[in-house]
Formats: C-alpha cells, structure tokens, sequence
C-alpha cells in the first residue's frame, strides 16, 4: 500500500473520529435527540468521506459555538429624581386615587421593586395625577397641585428610560435570548407564541410612548412572563450551529477541488459522483429542510422584534447597540452560510 493512501485513510479515521466527537458532545447533553445537528454532522461527515478529506486538519478542530449575549451592565440607572411628597401633602390627596399609588411606592415592597413594578406604578401615577391636580386646584392645595405637576413631568421624561429598563434590559427579555446548550428537536419544538407575545409588548410600549395606554395595559408582568423562553436563544444557536458546519462542508469542497478529487482530465470521478449524491440527498432535503423551519422561526418575529426595538431607539445605551449589531449579524447567517454553500458546490463538485 502507497504511503499517500495510509495517510489518506489515517485522515479519514481523524475525520470520522473528530466529527462523531462532535455528535457526541451535542447528544449527551440531553436525552432529546439534537435534531439539527444531527442532520448536519451527518452531512458533513458524508462529504468528508466521499473526498476522504480530514476536517480536523483543515480547520485546527475548533468546534467552539459563537455566542451572541445581551450585556449584563446595560445603564439603566441614570434616571432623573422625582419630586417629593410631604406627608401632609399625602394626606391632602385623601379624595384622588392616586393616593394609593403614592402609599404602594412608599411600602417596603414598592421601595424595592422590580423594574417593570416601578414602570407599572409610573403608568398608574400618569394616568391617575391628572385628575387629582385639578381636584387640588379645586381645594386651592396649589403647593401640592405643583409639586404632582413637577412629578408629572420628570415621570414622562423618565418614561422611556424606565420602559426600557422594564422590557429590553429586563431579566425576561434576557431569558428570551439565552441561548440554550441544547436544541433538542427545534425548530420543530417551537411554537407561535413568541411571536406574538413580542407583537403585543411593542403595541403596548407604543401606547405608553403615545401616552395612549389604559389601565389594563399596566397590567404588563404577565405578558413579560409570556416572552421568558428562550425562542430568540434558540434561533441564534441555531444559526451558529449551522453557518459553523456549513463552514466545514466548505473546506471539504475546496480542499477536495484544490487537490482534484473531484475532476480528473475534465472528467467527474467517483468520489466527484458520490458527493453530488451526498448533496442532493443529504443537503438538499435534510439540511435545507430543516434550514427553512428555522428560517421561519426568524421571520415570525423579526417584524415584532424591529418594530419594538425602534420604539425606543432614542433610549438605547450603546452596548445594547452593538449587541444587537452582533445579534443581527449572527441571525443574517441564517441565509448566508446556506447561499455560500449552494456558491462552493457550483464552484467545486458541479464545476467539472
């Protein structure tokens, strides 16, 4: 036996070994089958053994996933002071609903809440303070009728800020885009729901920009729940999981052409005819399907998530910024790595 075939074949063994590592690492996390990366693996470790290509020598072995995480120390603390109430003053709005709103704030619950329990107590003070400055007017309680107005103001500047702080700095919309170690049979797994929970909060946030809102809109916890999983993480391990393995497939394509495996005297060889069977089998149905299932899952909430992110443009710090730069980038290989793909197979197996 020649040396160059031993060490075609040693290549082969790497090849197998290294790529069923990967499978393995992806399934022994959960006991759900890795739907997505299995078809992958499996394309993958086809095209290297029809060329008898080693991937581990073409790409260092690196099997690291990109990740795309939402900055843990978004500014969200410079927000203007209110005024303040004297107690007497409190005791002057016996009368005003707002009252109320103003005794929760100053309860041991309301001085430590959540940001998206501080918003709902803006939304029901701006809503409720109107009404009870003209009833001060109306008992000459000018002072406190001042002193509501001034919070009226520094509160509809604030607004903004403190929706941000509420929804897209906020620990649910965090979980949205946590990006799982496991995808299990996604995107089929998915639901809807997302997409339209995130329809919902960027209608209601809106509202609240338009001053537009009504007492049931501020009941806004349970739709912040409603976005907890983790859809938007999924999506993006997915696009890393396939622009990486579509990246491999590449290298096999190139480092098989270069060498001419695939084309001998203008002619397709064996190996050349294999891999067009690998792709049409095993890229163009079971890659490609399961590619635009995930693709789907980006278009049911990409409108929902722009416009949302567009109502507060103007309040975003710039680490959110450049997270979502990132993000969008990641999300964009979506159709990228499966177009560069499609490019070096013409260019490559469907060349001779």
């Amino acid at each position: 036996m020649l040396l160059g075939q031993q060490t075609s074949r040693s290549g082969l063994l790497t090849s197998t070994l290294w790529i069923g590592l990967i499978a393995t690492l992806a399934l022994s996390s959960c006991a759900e089958r890795e739907v997505g990366a299995a078809k992958l693996t499996n394309y993958v470790e086809r095209l290297s053994n029809a060329a008898d290509i080693d991937i581990g020598m073409i790409n260092g072995g690196e099997t690291i996933s990109q990740r795309v995480d939402l900055p843990s120390d978004l500014d969200t603390a410079s927000l203007a002071a209110t005024g303040s109430l004297s107690l007497i003053d409190f005791l002057s709005l016996s009368g005003c609903e707002l009252q109320a709103n103003i005794a929760k704030r100053n309860t041991s619950m309301g001085r430590t809440a959540s940001a998206s329990q501080r918003l709902i107590l803006d939304l029901e003070f701006l809503r409720l303070a109107p009404a009870c400055v003209t009833i001060m007017e109306e008992k000459e309680e000018n002072s406190v009728a001042d002193t509501l107005r001034e919070n009226i103001e520094l509160r509809r500047a604030n607004l903004p800020k403190r929706i941000f702080a509420a929804t897209l700095a906020g620990p649910e919309w965090r979980k949205f885009w946590e990006q799982p170690m496991s995808l299990g049979s996604y995107p089929e797994s998915a639901s809807g729901d997302s997409a339209q929970a995130l329809w919902e909060l960027s209608e209601r946030v809106q509202r609240f920009l338009d001053h537009s809102w009504s007492a049931a809109d501020e009941d806004l916890e349970p739709l912040l729940s409603s976005i907890r999983a983790n859809s938007g993480g999924q999506l993006l391990a997915a696009a890393a999981l396939q622009s990486r393995y579509l990246e491999y497939a590449n290298d096999v394509l190139r480092s098989a052409s270069e060498e001419g495996i695939y084309c001998r005297n203008e002619a397709i060889t064996d190996a050349g005819t294999i891999t067009k069977t690998v792709v049409a089998k095993y890229f163009a149905t079971d890659v490609q399907r399961w590619s635009a299932q995930v693709s789907q899952r980006h278009y049911e909430i990409q409108s929902a998530l722009i416009a949302l992110e567009s109502h507060l443009t103007s309040t975003l710090p710039p680490r959110y910024v450049d997270w979502v730069i990132e993000r969008n980038a990641l999300l964009h290989r979506l159709y990228a790595a499966t177009r560069e793909h499609v490019a070096a197979i013409k260019k490559t197996v469907n060349a001779c």
